[in-house]
């Protein structure tokens, strides 16, 4: 399947009346000449290295087109391109186009979020596809608005999610997938975005809530210093005792034998 957005080789697509959404393949080898599009693009790449003009985008990297804006592309390397395209109408884009004149390079983990959500629609399509399709579409055109104008992002609702389910079972056994499974993430967005709004990695967080709830343990009750370890979900003792004395300063007995 081909169209007028792209060059490469359409796996998944949709219409949507002024937005289309497509996950495109671009062989390798592939060199298109100078040429415009009618409409604002932001697209993806997820798999392989791809060239905007002179600028190498590799994965992950997310690129902001307006309409009608002249420029060539390049596969690089010997392996194919995978993208996701998103073409805007020129009419719906007409605020956007305000704000630059040039394409350029996003740097927002925001947008990460939005691309995983139009990924999954294209790739489990059911009856409500098209109404998902457009909202994440819409969502993720006012994330490019942002990033554009440098406003910083709004702390995504999904991750107090996660940090409540931490809260509740820091005890349990828990992985950054799973974390990030249980509010429908991919991990790599839920570490990137822990990182910008809490200042640190998922695991040491959750490790501060283990650490907190074994030092109220050691304060408040006579349990034996290796069950509360392992309560707290440490695998064993002399693990506990190097974090703990790495937050708190002390040992957990002796903090135990200093308390009054």
């Amino acid at each position: 399947m081909t169209s007028a957005h792209t060059s490469g080789t359409i796996l998944r697509g949709r219409d949507l009346g002024g937005i289309s959404v497509e996950e495109v393949l671009m062989p390798s080898g592939l060199c298109v000449p100078e040429h415009s599009h009618d409409g604002a693009q932001i697209y993806f790449v997820l798999e392989g290295e791809y060239a905007e003009d002179e600028h190498a985008l590799g994965p992950g990297s997310a690129w902001f087109r307006p309409p009608h804006q002249s420029h060539h592309n390049e596969v690089l390397g010997t392996d194919a391109a995978l993208t996701l395209i998103v073409t805007i109408d020129e009419n719906r884009f007409a605020r956007t186009q305000r704000r630059t004149t040039s394409g350029r390079e996003l740097h927002s983990l925001l947008l990460g979020e939005t691309r995983s959500e139009l990924l999954r629609e294209l790739r489990d399509a059911d009856d409500e596809t098209a109404t998902a399709l457009e909202g994440w579409s819409l969502v993720l055109l006012s994330r490019v608005e942002r990033a554009l104008t440098g406003m910083p992002p709004s702390k995504p609702e999904w991750l107090n999610d996660a940090v409540s389910f931490m809260e509740r079972c820091y005890r349990q056994p828990l992985s950054l997938s799973g974390i990030a499974a249980h509010v429908a993430v991919h991990p790599a967005t839920l570490a990137a975005a822990f990182r910008r709004f809490h200042q640190t990695s998922v695991g040491e967080y959750l490790r501060g809530l283990r650490l907190d709830y074994a030092r109220d343990a050691l304060l408040h009750t006579p349990r034996p210093i290796k069950e509360i370890a392992l309560d707290a979900g440490f695998y064993d003792q002399a693990h506990f005792g190097r974090h703990f004395k790495r937050r708190f300063g002390t040992s957990p007995a002796k903090l135990r034998a200093y308390q009054p």
